[in-house]
């Protein structure tokens, strides 16, 4: 069992999830904003120490953020 969060990222229609970072999970949930902010094709989730996905979502595209 590990403390560490996971931020995965997957293509748009993957299942394929890769992990992209690992950390504590203030750093963690901050990166997975940053996704969400900066990346417009993808989904993203966060992960927690025990593997269970704390939040999932899809990243917006610029044109389309209100």
């Amino acid at each position: 069992m590990s403390t560490d969060f996971q931020v995965q990222v997957t293509g748009v229609r993957g299942t394929n999830w890769t992990t992209i970072w690992r950390g504590a999970e203030a750093q963690a949930r901050e990166m997975f904003r940053r996704q969400q902010h900066f990346y417009s094709v993808g989904r993203f989730r966060l992960v927690d120490g025990n593997g269970v996905v704390v939040d999932e979502c899809r990243a917006k595209p610029l044109f389309l953020r209100g």
